[in-house]
């Protein structure tokens, strides 16, 4: 009778001592401790409640495979986070293996106890380690330490597997809410790195308009005035420059129409209504002047063809393309442009008479600094911005662009809707 009394005592002791450690427990998980601080206070209550002298936690990554230690009042700090146990490597790894406690009355005498060195410590010799599992889940390992020799009893045992036990749900919790902090800081540095790249994007359209576009006009306006008042070699001499101008003017539009497109996910039109087929012979007298060494044609289906869109968006499509056509087609060959409609599209081909299309090409050639293969075995200079721009101009319009190969050339079709519709 005064056994069984004695055994009841003794088992609500040991619960009076849980109840107060996993309130201790609790109070800490609630308080603002971060998930290092709050690991090192629930050692700390650990060693207390337990009447040992050292306690370390490992905690199990399962993309790792590992068992980390993850906090330690009695060993190395320099370990903490770098120290990986395998499953079955050592007692921890043993006890994780197993997911039942070993309890070593002296590390020396231990077979399965693998010393690591300059992490354990030759003062702590008996040891105590518990698995931490949650809904069959391993969580982690918790070791305890003592430096004089002891003999952890049954009731000790049980209690510390109790306390382990009650530690599963607030360390996997705590352990969920550092990776979520984690993530949202890398969120917020990606995002504030985001935000610089718009803004790096934002300066450099400024620099392009304003430092770029600037000079550019004026020496355009200069030299298409000297034109007039020279000729022979100083006169070809200034029709070259002027091609180098339209050329770097044509390049800084598209890193221009570029960096909108990346910053604004879209391009915003300004609409009306014009004659394109007005519009492309005109672009066409234009490109023409740039080169002496190809003939532009130009082929309308009808005289005149009203459609409702962004009139320097679909000029920057059409120029794009002839100076494709005049890059690839071989001095003395012809461009031909042909213009048609049906009920519901404006359809524009642009034919060159140039080096074709590889079996790829037709595929990459719209992409974000896509280039032809024959472009590249070539060496023919270029950005990979034009047609990928052209692309992103007749989308935006509703349309459809693509390319194909003939016999001796490649042709460029387009085709909007007469009436663009905007957001």
């Amino acid at each position: 009778m005064v056994d069984s009394q004695n055994r009841a005592d003794g088992e609500l002791e040991r619960r009076i001592r849980e109840l107060t450690f996993l309130e201790r427990i609790v109070r800490i998980s609630s308080s603002r401790l971060d998930h290092a601080e709050m690991l090192r206070s629930i050692i700390e209550e650990t060693v207390s409640a337990t009447g040992t002298q050292v306690c370390s936690l490992y905690l199990w990554d399962d993309a790792e495979k590992a068992l980390i230690l993850a906090a330690t009042n009695g060993l190395s700090p320099l370990a903490i986070g770098q120290l990986r146990l395998g499953l079955g490597e050592g007692v921890t790894g043993w006890v994780a293996a197993e997911r039942r406690p070993l309890a070593v009355p002296d590390v020396r005498d231990e077979p399965r106890f693998k010393w690591v060195a300059n992490v354990d410590q030759e003062r702590f010799v008996s040891m105590l380690s518990v698995p931490i599992v949650r809904r069959d889940r391993l969580v982690g390992v918790m070791n305890v330490q003592t430096v004089e020799a002891h003999v952890f009893t049954e009731e000790e045992i049980d209690y510390v597997s109790a306390v382990a036990a009650q530690l599963g749900d607030i360390i996997e919790l705590s352990v969920l809410s550092h990776r979520l902090a984690k993530q949202l800081d890398l969120e917020r540095e990606a995002v504030s790195r985001l935000q610089a790249l718009d803004e790096g994007k934002s300066n450099l359209m400024s620099m392009l308009s304003h430092d770029f576009r600037g000079p550019l006009t004026i020496a355009n306006a200069y030299l298409h005035g000297l034109i007039d008042h020279v000729d022979g070699d100083v006169r070809h001499a200034c029709a070259e420059v002027a091609t180098e101008l339209q050329n770097l003017q044509k390049m800084v539009d598209n890193v221009m129409l570029s960096l909108q497109i990346e910053a604004q996910h879209h391009l915003a039109l300004d609409v009306e209504e014009f004659d394109l087929v007005s519009a492309i012979q005109a672009q066409s007298r234009r490109m023409q002047h740039t080169t002496d060494g190809h003939t532009i044609s130009v082929q309308s289906q009808v005289p005149e063809l009203r459609i409702t869109a962004d009139r320097l968006k679909v000029q920057t499509v059409v120029v794009n393309l002839l100076g494709n056509a005049i890059k690839y087609t071989p001095t003395g060959g012809r461009i031909d442009v042909e213009i048609r409609r049906d009920e519901q599209w404006a359809e524009v081909t642009v034919t060159d008479h140039g080096i074709g299309l590889g079996e790829r090409d037709a595929e990459t050639l719209f992409e974000r600094y896509g280039r032809g293969e024959s472009a590249l075995d070539l060496g023919i200079a270029g950005h990979g911005l034009g047609l990928f721009i052209c692309r992103q101009i007749v989308e935006a319009h509703g349309g459809r662009i693509y390319a194909r190969s003939g016999e001796d050339g490649t042709r460029f079709i387009f085709r909007l809707p007469f009436a663009a519709t905007t957001e």
